[in-house]
């Protein structure tokens, strides 16, 4: 059994589900700016956050690297990827799951 209480671990997730501001996604040695479209926990308690990709120049392309920053500006995380888009006019639908728990 962990330390933390439930009313902590959902104080954790209150302040991330709140703090995350936006997103930037990197192709070749540029980034770019993505809004996150929504926050939301998912059945199992985890909260999810999507971004929607949708870089408007024609072609192929490839996203090699996803970024968090919060409202501060501030780097919270980066993810390497290897995204490819073909030449297509649709967005990309990225999401990413945040678990917390105690070990």
């Amino acid at each position: 059994m962990g330390m933390l209480t439930e009313t902590a671990l959902k104080g954790y997730k209150e302040y991330t589900k709140a703090e995350l501001a936006y997103a930037k996604y990197r192709i070749g040695d540029s980034y770019y700016r993505a809004e996150i479209m929504s926050r939301e926990y998912l059945a199992d308690g985890r909260l999810a956050v999507k971004i929607m990709i949708d870089h408007p120049a024609p072609g192929n392309l490839t996203i090699s690297e996803i970024q968090l920053y919060d409202t501060n500006n501030n780097l919270w995380l980066k993810k390497p990827e290897n995204i490819m888009r073909e030449d297509v006019t649709a967005g990309i639908l990225y999401r990413f799951t945040f678990d917390f728990h105690e070990n």
